[in-house]
């Protein structure tokens, strides 16, 4: 039997203040308190938007190590404009963007084909999953300096050895062809960084939609490229994005395998900042050619963040 709460009201009062309380199944708007971002926004822009604005500062002068006893003088844009009319300067940006180009579509595919190859339960599945990831951990110099030394080496590494084993003379990669080198370091280094986004995002396929393609005797070709490659397309997206930015900041791994050489034949654009920075001496055009780096980099990084939000849409 239903009991039925009386409402005992006081003397004058209404009914109305029973009324205008909130009913218990209606859920409450929350309000996030913006104040607790503060102090993370000031540690984040204290940490990487304070250097940047001294860079910009330092671009907009000329200033020499070299000569101490010439003054640090206001130069505009003569420093940006110094490498705008340089040809040396459109050979460094048309290595940087190939080398990251062909890297980065290196990393998609293989990462990509790879993620497939670990998307299967099988035996010891978890192991290789987790030595596919070893290079991704292993610093840039530690690696350039274990390839350079003990596999490209032509009298000591193993590709030497091997050529000797074979009686064929060994041909120095790292002289003659520096840029295949970096962009097979480059590829060896974020491959797993791809594939640990791409594994993420093939796991996050329904079962039953791949269970669906195979009772609808959809093949290995047509499931692979036109269901699970669309159904990932944001994952591709956000590694390339990434990726962009890791590969094309990479300094170590060039700085102690081919030195930026032979002559200026592997430089890219971070390296040619260090070039201007410690053999030229010229503060200045370092930080015009950083800050160049820095707006390439932040319009390639939009447009990708463009597609993702168009593709989400």
């Amino acid at each position: 039997m239903e009991k039925q709460h009386a409402v005992l009201l006081k003397p004058g009062e209404s009914t109305s203040k029973k009324s205008a309380m909130p009913p218990r199944n209606r859920p409450l708007r929350e309000h996030t308190d913006y104040r607790y971002l503060i102090p993370g926004i000031v540690f984040v822009a204290i940490m990487t938007q304070v250097p940047f604005a001294i860079t910009i500062i330092y671009s907009c002068v000329k200033w020499n190590l070299s000569r101490p006893d010439i003054a640090v003088t206001f130069a505009g844009f003569a420093n940006f404009w110094f490498f705008l009319k340089s040809p040396e300067f459109w050979e460094v940006l048309w290595q940087t963007v190939l080398i990251t180009g062909v890297s980065l579509g290196l990393c998609t595919i293989i990462g990509f084909l790879m993620a497939l190859l670990l998307d299967n339960e099988v035996p010891f599945i978890n192991v290789a999953r987790t030595l596919i990831l070893g290079p991704f951990f292993v610093m840039s110099t530690a690696s350039g300096v274990i390839w350079k030394t003990t596999i490209f080496n032509t009298t000591f590494g193993w590709y030497g050895v091997l050529a000797q084993k074979l009686h064929f003379t060994p041909v120095d990669w790292i002289s003659y062809h520096p840029v295949g080198v970096i962009i097979l370091l480059f590829v060896w280094q974020w491959m797993p960084f791809f594939v640990l986004i791409l594994l993420a995002g093939l796991q996050g396929i329904s079962r039953d939609l791949i269970d669906c393609m195979h009772l609808d005797g959809v093949n290995w070709l047509q499931g692979t490229f036109l269901i699970k490659l669309p159904l990932i397309s944001n994952q591709v997206r956000v590694a390339i994005m990434l990726g962009l930015v890791f590969i094309i900041k990479e300094f170590g791994l060039i700085l102690v395998t081919t030195n930026g050489g032979p002559g200026k034949s592997s430089y890219t654009l971070p390296f040619y900042v260090y070039y201007q920075t410690v053999y030229a001496n010229q503060i200045g055009r370092a930080g015009a050619l950083a800050v160049m780096t820095v707006a390439l980099t932040l319009i390639l990084i939009r447009m990708l963040y463009s597609q993702i939000q168009k593709r989400s849409v």
